[in-house]
């Protein structure tokens, strides 16, 4: 699902499905809002957005950019390596923050690191177990490194380690998202009886979120009626207001 009509449709079915409160009736798409139900008696306006790992404050660009770059330069740095050895290693890599390379620099580091672990494994015995983990005298880019060896260990993997972590969901960016929302609200709120606001979670890898946190009673305060995030991968709603 790649159109943005299609994706609002997905969603707006889904609430339909996991929300049987949702009041029934005939079904239009004004934009803004995505839908509008008019029941006969009301009118309900529902609000579709689809959220994103986006960049923090102080961040150049974000996660979802950041780790693809780092994942990137790990897979060149792993098939340089195993042109030239075949030594099956497990090597770890933490990337510094805020790093933004060209693709000349990329290249550059995925050779530096080709180097370092080939030096590094040429230094040791393969008939037993070794490992390694360096934080000093490497790249700016570059916070730790780690591998390890087994002897009767044939597979291997090189990785990023924050790529292959999923970040939680905020109740900041929650609430970053229904500020957003709210500015547009002056377009259409005086034209329905009440207003309801989907979150959608997890469609696409870049908007996948580990655990969301949680709003106590009374704690969310916004002008929209209703809130609800909905997990694709989970199938589950949660209702925020």
């Amino acid at each position: 699902m790649e159109n943005k009509h299609e994706i609002e449709e997905y969603f707006f079915q889904k609430l339909n499905e996991l929300y049987p409160k949702l009041p029934k009736g005939k079904v239009s798409k004004p934009e803004p809002p995505d839908f509008v139900i008019d029941t006969g008696t009301e009118t309900v306006a529902i609000e579709i957005t689809q959220i994103y790992n986006e960049k923090e404050a102080n961040e150049k660009f974000p996660p979802a950019q950041k780790y693809a770059t780092e994942d990137s330069i790990v897979e060149e740095a792993k098939r340089l390596f195993y042109l030239r050895s075949k030594i099956p290693l497990h090597v770890s890599f933490s990337f510094a923050s805020n790093v933004l390379l060209n693709e000349n620099q990329k290249r550059s580091l995925s050779n530096w690191i080709c180097q370092f672990v080939e030096a590094e494994a040429q230094k040791r015995e393969l008939d037993k177990h070794f490992s390694f983990t360096y934080r000093e005298e490497l790249p700016q880019e570059l916070i730790r490194v780690s591998g390890y060896y087994f002897p009767n260990v044939t597979g291997t993997s090189w990785f990023a380690i924050k790529s292959r972590l999923v970040p939680n969901l905020t109740k900041r960016e929650v609430l970053n998202i229904i500020s957003r929302k709210e500015k547009k609200l002056n377009q259409y709120s005086n034209k329905v009886d009440k207003t309801i606001l989907v979150i959608a979670e997890g469609l696409i890898p870049n908007s996948w979120y580990d655990s969301i946190e949680t709003f106590g009673n009374s704690e969310l305060k916004s002008e929209f009626d209703k809130i609800f995030i909905i997990r694709y991968l989970s199938n589950q709603l949660i209702e925020l207001k």
